[in-house]
């Protein structure tokens, strides 16, 4: 299977859609639509939810985005699709097309950039048609690119949401997203996931006997939560979803089984729902839960066919320990085999109690056995707390106490890293996770790049290339600092000018959880007005065993000597100054 490149959540790999064979069915699961006359009937006696997603964690407008195919990079930049050659010691430009259908117009946002076999799969948002567009191009041995094909998918709210969440189970491409039921008095089946094929009319993918109802919480204003299953293996594009009618999302999480979905509070009651959707086409389950997940990384399904999920006190939802205050937290661990019909309640004793938490926002992750959180505020001196605990139960809670706030948390292998600004200057702690029950998390060193800070871009997150175990290296998008100028001519105690903030992924070498600055490959020019957009450009790619950056509307290959890391070349894509 070919290779993604994103520095974070952009995409989410699975390692497949089967059931687990050791995975037993759910004794009673939600309950199906007979018929069209059945689904329209509940249509018209229930209402739609007012807003229909949780924040969209796609990619903003403009991303440049990369994948792999054999000895050649696939770039998106400014609407085009660019292939790239990287065998034999190469950088050279090989090809590039446009990313849309000829006469068509591009897409208001690309989210995924996809590579199986000879596809190359692009997943965006239509504004004009108010879908999800797929568009599928052919290539060859020699990077060679061939429109083949455009499809929307109407799955997405009408508005400017579009897919939540985009990832590719080999050669499936699997698609969540959400949307109220339309207005009274329209179609009540146009709601639900539809494809078309160019000009073509939209097909309906969604029979009755995969549309799903949450039947504890029918009166709390619904919304269509859809799963899309694409196969990419065959010339044209066949997809199949199923669809679950339930309140809308307070977070979303893609395992490799199964999608699941976290509710709002249901109307008239103080507890919330939680739904676990298979990727096989399987019926869904669902329980009752109280407080609420902070994001989508507070969940992890783990091989133990259990589902873990860090949660905190709301306000609006029921605690799990009667009148808990506003920083309760709690690790809910749950046997799939306990997911239902909705209408049973998760038991107390799966909620598993944590120390108050006050240092809001925070930040959490599952890396291999462990949970590992903290608070993105500090303290006055810039110091902060980092907690660590085994989610299967064995051994207490771990604290660390860290010289920054805890930012970003990524895996370094079966380790961690984790990052924050501090008194000016980035730093990054590495900490020992210890893989069995009685071994401690540790903190190792912190590394400390002045005048720094990691980019502003949501989708970025500390990248990890493992190279044996134990050693790698570790790669991000940062800015340095605007500098003032002090050249000669500089007026002696004048306000002296700024020197533009400028972006550059770094890299540093991992050898046991020691880090060490290899160097930084460089943008070659400032920042446009979309800032932000820009700086979400920037990210490492890795392929081949070669190190590259993609740097706004440059590609940028750095190379080792000497323990350095120096720029080789680069490729820029700008479009020529009319």
């Amino acid at each position: 299977m070919s290779h993604l490149f994103a520095a974070g959540l952009a995409l989410l790999l699975l390692a497949g859609c089967q059931q687990r064979t050791s995975e037993p069915a759910p004794p009673k699961t939600l309950h199906a639509f007979e018929d069209d006359a059945q689904l329209e009937a509940f249509f018209k006696d229930h209402p739609a939810a007012a807003a229909p997603l949780p924040d969209d964690p796609a990619p903003p407008a403009g991303s440049a985005l990369a994948a792999e195919h054999g000895r050649h990079l696939v770039l998106l930049r400014h609407g085009r699709l660019f292939t790239v050659e990287i065998g034999k010691d190469q950088l050279k430009p090989v090809g590039a097309v446009d990313a849309f259908a000829p006469g068509a117009a591009a897409m208001s946002r690309h989210d995924a950039l996809i590579v199986s076999d000879d596809t190359v799969a692009l997943i965006g948002y239509s504004e004009p048609e108010r879908s999800t567009g797929i568009n599928l191009f052919d290539i060859d041995a020699g990077g060679r690119l061939a429109f083949r094909a455009s499809y929307l998918l109407r799955a997405g709210d009408g508005g400017a949401p579009g897919t939540v969440a985009v990832s590719q189970v080999d050669s499936k491409l699997v698609l969540y997203a959400a949307r109220p039921p339309d207005a009274p008095g329209a179609d009540p089946l146009a709601a639900l996931p539809a494809l078309r094929a160019g000009a073509a009319p939209f097909q309906r993918i969604a029979p009755a006997s995969r549309v799903y109802r949450l039947d504890a919480a029918i009166d709390s204003g619904l919304a269509l939560h859809s799963v899309t299953v694409c196969d990419l293996a065959t010339r044209a594009l066949r997809c199949d979803a199923s669809v679950l009618l339930a309140p809308r999302a307070r977070a979303f999480y893609m395992a490799p089984q199964a999608l699941y979905v976290w509710t709002l509070p249901y109307a008239g009651d103080a507890g919330a729902g939680l739904v676990r959707m298979p990727l096989n086409g399987g019926a869904p389950g669902a329980l009752r839960v109280a407080g609420a997940p902070y994001d989508q990384f507070s969940f992890h399904e783990s091989a133990d066919a259990h589902l873990n999920v860090l949660v905190g006190a709301d306000g609006a939802t029921r605690s799990w320990r009667g009148q808990a205050g506003a920083n309760a937290l709690a690790l809910l661990r749950l046997p799939l085999q306990a997911f239902s019909d909705g209408s049973e309640r998760a038991p107390m004793a799966s909620y598993k109690d944590l120390p108050d938490f006050s240092s809001a926002p925070m930040r959490n992750r599952f890396i291999g056995p462990w949970l590992v959180y903290g608070g993105a505020a500090s303290t006055a001196d810039g110091r902060a707390p980092l907690f660590a605990l085994r989610w299967d139960g064995s051994g207490g809670l771990q604290r660390l106490q860290l010289a920054h706030p805890v930012e970003r948390i990524a895996a370094m292998g079966v380790d961690a890293v984790v990052a924050g600004q501090a008194r000016s200057a980035l730093h990054l702690s590495s900490i020992r996770l210890g893989p069995g029950p009685d071994q401690q998390a540790t903190l190792a060193s912190t590394y400390v790049h002045p005048n720094a800070r990691e980019t502003p871009a949501r989708v970025q997150e500390p990248y990890y290339a493992t190279q044996r175990p134990g050693q790698g290296t570790l790669s991000l998008a940062i800015v340095e600092a605007a500098q003032p100028d002090r050249s000669e001519g500089a007026v002696a105690g004048a306000v002296a000018d700024a020197v533009a903030d400028a972006a550059s992924v770094l890299y540093l070498r991992n050898t046991a959880l020691k880090l060490r600055e290899l160097g930084a490959l460089k943008a070659g020019h400032d920042a446009p007005g979309g800032a932000v957009v820009w700086y979400g450009n920037a990210r490492p790619l890795f392929a081949q065993g070669r190190l590259f950056a993609l740097l706004g509307d440059e590609l940028v290959e750095g190379k080792l000597k000497n323990g350095r890391l120096r720029e080789a070349r680069r490729i820029n894509y700008a479009p020529a100054a009319p």
